[in-house]
């Protein structure tokens, strides 16, 4: 008799049915026969299939007709001989299996397949996980971590339940992050570099430019506001008004001029000044020529200097004196900050130099790229995770510009350039009624790429040059609606393997207030946050000792512990990030991650260490000829066989559903049963016989744990 898995079980069903004139339902439900001693399933199928006759106009009475419907499966899964006992009870198919055959097949496999216990047969899929994805020139905080452990656990899976899984990584080595932090680089440090941690050192410098820039942008906009008080808002009429409005023309007038490099300049300076009057905000990110901020600067330096002298020729009985002295008083609390005036246009210089691909720009680009990139590999050893590709951005950039050109030739995007982007009104082209995937801009007005420019380009790499089935992204929910947008523009162009892309979507990690905070609590550094975990870890590695509850711990030296303790902390912080659903946000508390009690990764690994320990005093030996059919199994032997047969099922859930938390729900459940059974049924002290069957049932329980917590990434102690 094969020990049969709950999907094979429900194909039985489903082939009596249909052998005896009937349709099934598309899915066959079975649930566990909680009879003492007994191994079974039972399905409430045929309950289903009469109250459905009786919906269709059929005169049934639905508890009669269930039990016709049952009586008739059984006599057909009798003649299959699969189970030791077919039972139609009240409507219920109910199959047994004798519980000493399956203890000995199920444990016999365990014991000789091993590390492949629970593996599923090969499905001729290939299937890419691209995830991590972490930008260089910027600190790897806590959020990557979730998203690496997730990726890192579903590739398991997906690998362990029988696809061909090839894992991705897809840094994003340019874009504004990149000239923000070489600008500050260039701008206040440079060739003052550490001599390590030199990745997480321009994490540092994006943080400082992404400051000063936007103070000085808070500084721009200051300038600008005075400047449009002082025009705007001035009563109009009075003699101020009139004279600083004829300076201010005369200045505009002034930097026009007849030139053609002035002709060009002309469309934005009255573009500016449009603003000014309608009060909208000005972003010198958007304006293509510095002159005008130049502009900007040589007014803001002029006013101050016409508001003195207007005032000079006034006493306070004037009506104009207060109000003048009023414009000083906030022009000269404003300030002069020409350094910081001119930070975007350094920034903006320095983007020009990168597009003109300015060679020893470019060269400390390279060598800045590898310094996160160390840091990554550094970081992704330590959490034990490899990749078989890397893309990166800067390689995908020019084939998405080719794709962009394609999209416009088809008639799908509207080309704005140069005034405006390249975009697509999706929407528009579904012919969609109501807004659902809106407008997404696929190339900038000067006709640099997008995000979405690159990820079109890799959707078109990932499936011709890799051939794969599947494509699966590991990102933060926040992109849920941009992914859409992308895998919907590649199919308006024509790529039909869009429809096999799949954004798999997370929420965000939360750490209690004030604890690690770095860049003011914005940014958890990976490093200190990992660091944390292990100073907690050890400490809890070394309290157990003097904890009676854990007696049967072993001896260990400091080296030996600090082996674990590393062991404990990434257990914690990797089960900690995989036993929350994707789509819940993660509050990450130290002290009940690293609880050696409750559903936590040291009370998982604590059981796997706990069967080595039992199989180590009884000297290691396995038994070869351990026979539960010649021995009465307890209700916690069951129940712990249960779980063991559950762990293919639970495999195969969480492939098809992108769910590695099954496999950490699963494994806690497994731990906690075979928890029950060592408080149950003792081991070493048991007949010969019975002592035989429960070593064995212990080493195929250190299997299963051990293959689960490889699925997700953790480690899996031999001792504690």
């Amino acid at each position: 008799m094969a020990l049969l898995q709950q999907d094979e079980i429900t194909q039985a069903i489903r082939k009596a049915l249909q052998d005896s004139g009937l349709e099934p339902p598309p899915s066959i439900v079975l649930n566990r026969i909680p009879f003492s001693g007994r191994w079974g399933w039972g399905s409430p199928v045929c309950f289903q299939m009469a109250s459905a006759e009786r919906k269709a106009g059929k005169k049934v009475q639905v508890n009669q007709r269930a039990q016709e419907i049952a009586e008739l499966v059984c006599r057909r899964l009798r003649q299959g001989g699969s189970f030791s006992q077919v039972e139609a009870v009240k409507g219920y198919v109910n199959v047994f299996f004798d519980a000493g055959e399956v203890a000995n097949q199920l444990v016999g496999s365990a014991l000789d397949q091993l590390g492949d216990f629970g593996r599923g047969r090969p499905k001729g899929e290939r299937v890419m996980v691209e995830y991590s994805q972490p930008n260089t020139h910027k600190a790897f905080h806590v959020g990557h971590l979730r998203n690496v452990c997730l990726g890192h656990s579903l590739s398991n899976i997906l690998g362990f339940a029988g696809f061909e899984a090839l894992t991705a990584n897809y840094p994003g080595d340019i874009g504004l992050h990149v000239i923000k932090c070489l600008w500050c680089y260039l701008r206040f440090h440079k060739g003052r570099e550490p001599d390590e941690h030199r990745g997480r050192w321009l994490g540092e410098l994006y943080a400082q430019s992404d400051r000063l820039l936007g103070q000085a942008g808070a500084y721009r906009n200051q300038v600008l506001a005075f400047v449009r008080k002082v025009i705007l808002e001035e009563p109009a009429g009075t003699p101020v008004r009139l004279e600083l409005a004829q300076r201010y023309w005369q200045s505009l007038e002034s930097a026009l001029g007849d030139d053609s490099t002035s002709r060009e300049l002309h469309t934005d300076l009255l573009a500016m000044v449009r603003q000014f009057f309608l009060d909208e905000p000005l972003d010198f990110n958007e304006i293509a020529h510095r002159e005008v901020a130049d502009w900007v600067w040589r007014l803001w330096n002029d006013l101050g200097g016409w508001l003195k002298e207007l005032a000079q020729g006034l006493s306070e009985e004037d009506e104009a004196y207060q109000p003048l002295q009023d414009l000083l008083k906030e022009y000269e609390s404003v300030g002069h900050r020409p350094e910081e005036w001119g930070y975007a246009r350094e920034l903006r210089q320095l983007f020009q130099r990168w597009e003109k691909r300015d060679s020893q720009l470019l060269t400390l680009w390279e060598r800045t790229r590898q310094w996160s990139l160390d840091d990554f590999q550094r970081i992704y050893s330590e959490l034990g995770v490899t990749f078989d590709l890397w893309f990166y951005e800067s390689e995908v950039e020019d084939e998405g510009k080719e794709i962009v050109d394609e999209i416009i030739a088809k008639g799908i995007s509207t080309d704005l350039r140069p005034s405006g982007p390249v975009l697509v009104e999706i929407d528009k082209q579904l012919g969609l009624s109501q807004p659902k995937y809106r407008t997404i801009v696929i190339l900038r007005s000067d006709g640099t790429s997008l995000y979405s420019t690159k990820d079109l380009a890799l959707a078109k790499r990932k499936f011709e040059e890799h051939h794969v089935d599947r494509s699966i992204y590991v990102v933060d929910v926040g992109q849920a609606l941009y992914f859409q947008q992308v895998f919907k523009v590649l199919e308006l162009w024509g790529f039909e393997r869009a429809k096999k892309c799949h954004h798999l979507a997370y929420e965000i990690v939360r750490l209690p207030a004030g604890k690690m905070s770095s860049r003011e609590g914005e940014v958890v550094f990976y490093d200190d946050f990992f660091a944390e975990a292990l100073k907690r870890a050890r400490q809890s590695v070394d309290d157990k000792r003097g904890d009676e509850q854990y007696s049967d711990l072993p001896d260990l030296d400091s080296e030996q512990r600090q082996e674990v303790a590393r062991a404990v902390a990434l257990g914690a912080v990797k089960y900690g990030m995989l036993a929350v659903d994707n789509n819940k946000q993660i509050l990450f508390d130290f002290e009940s991650a690293l609880s050696f009690d409750g559903q936590t990764a040291p009370y998982i690994q604590y059981a796997h260490a706990r069967c080595c320990r039992i199989l180590e005093k009884a000297g290691g030996f396995l038994p070869q000829q351990a026979d539960f059919t010649q021995v009465g199994l307890e209700i916690a032997e069951v129940n712990l066989l249960e779980s063991m047969a559950d762990f293919a099922n639970q495999v195969q859930r969480a492939a098809r559903e992108y769910k590695p938390l099954y496999i950490a729900v699963y494994l806690y459940q497994l731990a906690k049963r075979f928890n029950d059974f060592y408080r149950d049924c003792p081991v070493i002290r048991a007949t010969e016989e019975v002592r035989q069957c429960r070593q064995a049932l212990v080493a195929a329980t250190r299997q299963t744990l051990s293959n689960g917590l490889r699925l997700l990434g953790i480690p899996a102690p031999e001792y504690m």
